[in-house]
């Protein structure tokens, strides 16, 4: 995804001077309204939104990073910015740490399927400490996606072929799942849907000649990852879903079958 466009570099601040979230919050509000795309919102609505969506969870993930973001009905567009707090500020994140970098973003509600794009081409460039320490580093919010852009994959595909493959991945690992659910995610165009699945064991319980072998009351993990994505992606695909089947716990709890598809139509928002 193409992500540069939406790259406030019209709030010229990098650092805050807040102290705590909801003075980060404002903050926030205040930077992104320089943005063209916000320009008819008030800040209040912006800040407002912003709160709401803390208020579901805290959207600092550790490690000193926090991705505040919120949608709004009445843009286009979306707004990527940054604040960088030397102090630091108790965010409510997983690790109980402050926050020192907030990348924001101001989100249309109708480009949901972009915003997790969005939201996963940026944790995945902040997962890294020595980038984040490189980001965190730089002098001017220019210079910061200046920087930000050489860890970024933001090449965008024009013009693919109108050739579509279903990939299916069984995943009976939790966490596998999550790595391989948000690997997806950064797909273009990645059409994405999770079925909850049982493994033949649960039925294969009620049949007399088997029921000795089975425990039905160990509940096992399993889901069903369907993905339709364009046809040059599918080699890709299948490499990166086995390097993390193969960096997890028990590979063999990952199955993965592709199939051309003949037809294809529609869309399924995530």
């Amino acid at each position: 995804m193409n992500m540069e466009k939406y790259f406030n570099l019209k709030a010229n601040t990098l650092y805050t001077s807040a102290t705590d979230k909801d003075e980060l919050l404002k903050d926030i509000a205040k930077q992104a309204k320089l943005s063209k795309a916000l320009s008819q919102v008030d800040i209040k609505t912006i800040y407002n939104k912003l709160k709401e969506r803390e208020a579901i969870g805290s959207t600092g993930f550790g490690d000193k990073i926090a991705i505040p973001h919120c949608t709004l009905n009445q843009i286009d567009e979306f707004v990527i910015g940054i604040l960088i707090s030397k102090n630091g500020i108790d965010f409510k994140s997983i690790d109980g740490a402050p926050s020192h970098l907030f990348m924001y973003i101001i989100a249309p509600s109708k480009m949901r399927n972009d915003h997790i794009r969005i939201l996963s081409e940026i944790s995945k460039v902040l997962r890294v400490p020595e980038q984040v320490e490189a980001l965190m580093s730089q002098k001017n919010v220019k210079d910061f996606f200046e920087k930000f852009k050489e860890y970024g994959t933001w090449k965008v595909d024009e013009d693919l072929p109108h050739e579509y493959a279903q990939i299916n991945v069984h995943v009976q690992d939790a966490e596998t799942f999550e790595n391989i659910l948000e690997y997806f995610t950064e797909i273009q165009g990645c059409h994405l849907s999770v079925l909850e699945a049982n493994d033949a064991s649960k039925y294969l319980y009620s049949f007399p000649l088997f029921s000795q072998f089975i425990n039905e009351d160990k509940k096992r993990f399993h889901r069903l990852i369907v993905a339709v994505v364009n046809a040059v992606y599918v080699n890709n695909c299948i490499r990166e879903i086995n390097k993390i089947a193969d960096q997890s716990k028990d590979p063999s709890k990952v199955m993965l079958t592709t199939h051309v598809l003949t037809y294809y139509k529609g869309s399924i928002n995530i």
